[in-house]
């Protein structure tokens, strides 16, 4: 939990346990502040929810008690991140900009959801934005700004909204007014907000300002980049993230939100992650004229780690083909692929692979791999889901007898007796 700064963190009193039950819920000197936050729900109201919410509610992850179900409080994703990419092979995007990724809502804890509710998946963001609300200066906004990697940009937009944009809890559309709302309202101010946000950072200009600039034969260092963003956002430390080739290539912001996130009063924080970059070296390498070096072998097709298997750490077995361990037998051979727009997909015989409503990991033909997303990391290569790594038996859904016995794996939490982690091995 992060708590309030200064006075704030004075009004811990008596009304807070009154209203809470508990010496240590968190009061912000309005009592009447929670209440009116659990009226404000979802489709309660012919007003916006948004536009009734209390003038002094917490800012996003601040709080001590939980509040859920409200159009007026950013959770479980109080983190929000304003991503930003530097695509120079192949180039992407205008020489002179850092191109619009997306607006993620992460948790306060770092871990993510991802593909949150498929009611709200779009399949089309042109006419959303063109026919529907008719708004030219936007659209060539995302053209300009918002690419894709293979020019595509609308499979991005898609990918971004359904993955990211279905997650924001207080841009449902039941959060809008109930007389007033219009179809697709949520989707349009989601494009909105995040342009918004992206164009309150030009990240190009930030470095430009601090010498820092695109060079094939320059590099910068560490502490010289991090000084050049930190004093345009605050004072707060910005994440930057390099390639293997140690240049420069993701900028993220992080943001606290408070009240719902289309009143888009974004609190600027810093970043809860610490950059890969080494501390000099590093290369800013610019998006027209460069080449891959002589002997650079091209990326595999598709790309990823080829086959394997997935081994549970202090445990005998692997995982077998349906995704379930097997202590005994032929492990199945696993595909680690890159996916689309980042992170990776599990692919065994049976299909892709991923996460059921139990957060079981199943692999079969039915499973889309643009909706599940695992991570991995490169030197460990253990497998993730969500920013989290650790995994655990779900021993009360076991089947099969003796040898034959199956073990669903699910995604660790706080009714885990024993974490595993997951690791892929070619």
């Amino acid at each position: 939990m992060i708590s309030f700064p200064g006075t704030l963190a004075t009004s811990i009193s008596v009304a807070a346990a009154t209203l809470f039950g508990s010496s240590n819920a968190l009061s912000i000197g309005f009592p009447n502040v929670f209440d009116s936050l659990n009226a404000i729900t979802f489709g309660s109201s012919d007003i916006a929810p948004f536009d009734s919410c209390p003038i002094d509610i917490p800012i996003s992850c601040t709080n001590s008690t939980p509040i859920e179900n409200s159009c007026c409080f950013e959770s479980p994703g109080g983190i929000m991140l304003q991503t930003q990419f530097w695509d120079y092979y192949p180039p992407i995007g205008p020489n002179d900009t850092f191109t619009l990724h997306g607006l993620w809502p992460d948790n306060c804890d770092g871990t993510y959801e991802q593909f949150c509710d498929d009611s709200l998946n779009i399949k089309n963001v042109t006419d959303i934005i063109l026919d529907e609300f008719k708004d030219e200066n936007l659209y060539k906004k995302l053209q300009n700004i918002w690419k894709n990697f293979n020019g595509r940009d609308e499979d991005l937009w898609l990918h971004e909204y359904n993955k990211h944009g279905t997650c924001i809890k207080t841009l449902r559309p039941n959060c809008y007014s109930d007389k007033n709302y219009i179809k697709n309202e949520n989707v349009y101010d989601f494009f909105n907000i995040s342009v918004n946000l992206y164009e309150k950072y030009p990240t190009f200009e930030f470095l430009a300002e601090a010498g820092i600039v695109p060079s094939l034969d320059q590099t910068y260092t560490r502490d010289e980049i991090d000084k050049a963003l930190s004093s345009k956002f605050g004072g707060n430390k910005v994440y930057f993230k390099c390639n293997k080739y140690q240049a420069l290539q993701e900028i993220w912001y992080f943001h606290h939100v408070r009240g719902s996130v289309k009143q888009e009063n974004f609190q600027q924080i810093p970043s809860m992650m610490n950059t890969n970059c080494p501390a000099e070296g590093i290369k800013f390498i610019p998006k027209n004229g460069f080449r891959p070096p002589p002997g650079t072998p091209p990326k595999p097709n598709p790309p990823g780690l080829g086959k394997g298997y997935i081994k549970l750490s202090g445990k005998s077995g692997c995982l077998i083909s349906n995704g379930q361990w097997y202590q005994y037998g032929t492990c199945a051979g696993f595909q680690v692929l890159e996916s689309t727009f980042g992170g990776y997909n599990l692919k065994s015989s049976k299909g892709y692979c991923g996460l059921n409503s139990d957060n079981q990991i199943v692999c079969h033909s039915g499973i889309s791999p643009a909706k599940f997303q695992f991570q991995l990391n490169k030197e460990t290569k253990q497998i993730g889901y969500g920013g989290k790594f650790d995994w655990c038996f779900d021993s009360e859904h076991k089947h099969g007898s003796g040898r034959f016995v199956q073990v669903p794996i699910k995604l660790g939490s706080k009714d885990c007796e024993d974490s595993i982690k997951l690791t892929f091995q070619a």
